[in-house]
């Protein structure tokens, strides 16, 4: 009777064993597995690029870019990286009251010399240098210049989808573009430098 309680014992000290080990290796494979790098490449079609451009707080102009490609590598929302394209010529002018002919007009002058050079420049690509404290850490390319800025943003990320939204502003007065000079003879008349954008980023699991 002893003898077979021991070895009963025994029996269930190595099951409990081997269980606890199986418990414990599962729980390292799957630790690994969420720390792990993950790619992702955008939805173009979920994603959007809103701009704001103004003489004052009453007179603006809004409307939308839309990104060519886009991807990121990412361990959960750690060692952020990637780079995304802007199609310059998807510029749209989106202003409620405006009649379509000035809409065509205005997006013409955007995409010109005095603005964004389209022609020459059809693209803009941002690299993402990582995140950190809500904020991307990106270098943009306009017009074959590199413009520093960390992106204030909240990003998600679940493993297969990720998602990084929010709104910022950039200031494109060391570009010396003509269209954002002060106008001497009529200053209310000057497009300021800085433009407000909206974020909204889609990415999936590749």
């Amino acid at each position: 009777m002893k003898k077979s309680f021991i070895a009963l014992s025994t029996f269930l000290t190595l099951v409990l064993a081997s269980c606890g080990g199986k418990e414990a290796t599962e729980n390292a494979t799957s630790t690994a597995t969420q720390t792990a790098s993950v790619n992702f490449g955008i939805d173009t079609a979920a994603s959007s690029l809103k701009w704001k451009g103004s003489k004052s707080e009453e007179d603006f102009h809004v409307g939308s870019l839309k990104f060519k490609s886009g991807s990121l590598t990412a361990q959960g929302t750690d060692n952020v990286m990637g780079e995304f394209v802007v199609d310059m010529n998807s510029i749209k002018v989106e202003d409620k009251e405006m009649p379509d002919d000035k809409k065509a007009y205005l997006k013409k002058h955007l995409s010109d010399k005095d603005y964004f050079d389209v022609s020459k420049f059809p693209e803009v690509t941002v690299k993402v240098n990582g995140y950190k404290d809500g904020k991307l850490s990106s270098t943009v390319n306009v017009l074959g210049k590199e413009m520093k800025q960390d992106i204030p943003v909240k990003m998600t990320n679940d493993g297969s989808k990720v998602t990084i939204s929010g709104n910022f502003e950039m200031d494109f007065k060391d570009l010396n573009l003509e269209g954002f000079k002060v106008n001497t003879e009529k200053p209310d008349e000057t497009i300021k430098s800085v433009v407000n954008y909206e974020l909204n980023l889609v990415l999936n699991k590749k």
